[in-house]
């Protein structure tokens, strides 16, 4: 399979996303991409050299294979759970909805 550009945007996504995703994982897609503060070996927050605390989103795999089939399936509709259980990390690229295209048509 050829790499796969993941860009999340939710703007782009439907009620129905929103409903699969929450059927395939048990949580929410706000729950599943939240950001979280990092923590240190110690278990302690992470500040910039701003003092703000630095975030990171931790997603899991389960909600990954989600992401992937709802992004995946808007271009091609018959693309399913099983075809992104089959996609390898390393095919994956993820980039934020700011890159490339603003997300408007």
């Amino acid at each position: 399979m050829s790499d796969i550009e993941l860009s999340f945007n939710p703007d782009s996504l439907t009620l129905g996303d929103l409903e699969d995703f929450e059927d395939f994982t048990g949580q929410s897609i706000d729950e599943a991409i939240k950001p979280v503060p990092v923590l240190d070996d110690n278990g302690d927050r992470v500040f910039d050299d701003r003092g703000r605390p630095e975030m990171g989103t931790k997603v899991s795999t389960k909600a990954l294979i989600a992401l992937v089939w709802l992004v995946k399936r808007a271009d091609e509709p018959t693309f399913t759970v099983a075809d992104a259980r089959k996609v390898r990390v390393s095919a994956l690229k993820m980039t934020s909805p700011d890159e490339g295209d603003s997300g408007n048509e």
